[in-house]
């Protein structure tokens, strides 16, 4: 017989978030204003749609002139109402849309990441005027790193994950994981514990400190394992890339799409620069069956590669 399918990951927060509107008096009775006729459901699928729209309205996410912006958010609401599947964006949504209070949005997005509270690092914009960046130490080389990148039935980043060994070359007690997004979360799984997010000493990028939990001498290593959940306001572009500043040893990439939404065509490539919009060189490359593409490289350094997709 074959094997039952495994329930999404993010069912967890769908019942944890079921559970919030449901028992929250301040997120209930935002909800309920929408619900026309009396009703003994627990939660109403089209009355928190309407809720979810109307912060895409008064934000100006959505123009106004979408009026059938509920109808198209019910599916939506119902996959998470339902504990079925829930996207990083739609749970940021809901936390914005019924301006949940910072322990209810922090245990939601902890249980999406099946991580306890006081483990999880929840990524926010800095201040425009903290001077206080984030600059990474120099002495140390990435001697592995394998990144896993999954992309959501909903064609937006879901997660992102880390394996990665490094080397000191100097003392070391931390290490800096840069990113050019602030919407996401991140979890440190292995070999220490992620700071707040600040900006990077580099223009427009982000990161977290991790401080590891063996501070290194010369020539000794670190194993570090790290994952990264998105939640994304605006449709990302289609790429995902890896900058290699310093030398790495070897590095392996790998994409994985939801069989529920899988690209037309994929492109391994090369960036110039972290600014440049579209690869230099590009090479188109065949998904595997189940979905996923992969590209593995050693001796690195001062590169840009990854992978673009068309929908």
């Amino acid at each position: 017989m074959p094997a039952e399918p495994r329930p999404d990951p993010s069912v967890a927060a769908c019942r944890e978030l079921r559970g919030l509107l449901a028992e929250v008096p301040a997120y209930r009775t935002r909800w309920q204003g929408y619900v026309r006729r009396s009703s003994r459901q627990a939660v109403h699928q089209g009355a928190i749609a309407q809720v979810l729209a109307d912060h895409l309205w008064e934000s100006g996410e959505v123009a106004e002139t979408e009026t059938d912006l509920p109808r198209r958010l019910k599916d939506r609401v119902g996959r998470a109402l339902n504990a079925q599947f829930i996207a990083p964006a739609t749970l940021r949504l809901f936390i914005e849309a019924f301006d949940m209070s910072p322990p209810d949005a922090h245990r939601l997005w902890a249980v999406f990441m099946h991580a306890e509270p006081a483990d999880l690092s929840v990524v926010r914009p800095p201040a425009a005027e903290d001077s206080e960046r984030l600059v990474a130490p120099a002495g140390y080389e990435t001697l592995v790193a394998h990144e896993f990148h999954r992309i959501g039935p909903d064609g937006l980043p879901a997660e992102h994950r880390t394996l990665q060994v490094i080397r000191a070359l100097e003392p070391m007690d931390r290490y800096v994981y840069q990113f050019d997004t602030h919407a996401a979360a991140v979890e440190v799984l292995r070999g220490g514990r992620a700071g707040p997010v600040r900006r990077s000493a580099m223009s427009g990028l982000y990161g977290v400190e991790l401080t590891l939990t063996n501070p290194l001498r010369p020539g000794e290593t670190a194993s570090l394992e790290y994952r990264t959940v998105f939640s994304y306001a605006e449709v990302p572009p289609p790429s995902f890339r890896r900058g290699t500043r310093r030398p790495v040893g070897s590095l392996e990439l790998n994409v994985q799409f939801d069989l529920a939404r899988l690209p037309a065509r994929v492109w391994w490539g090369r960036w110039e620069t972290i600014w440049a919009e579209s690869p230099s060189r590009t090479e188109e490359i065949p998904l595997t069956p189940d979905g996923h593409v992969h590209r593995f490289l050693t001796g690195l350094e001062g590169e840009i590669v990854g992978f673009v997709w068309q929908w």
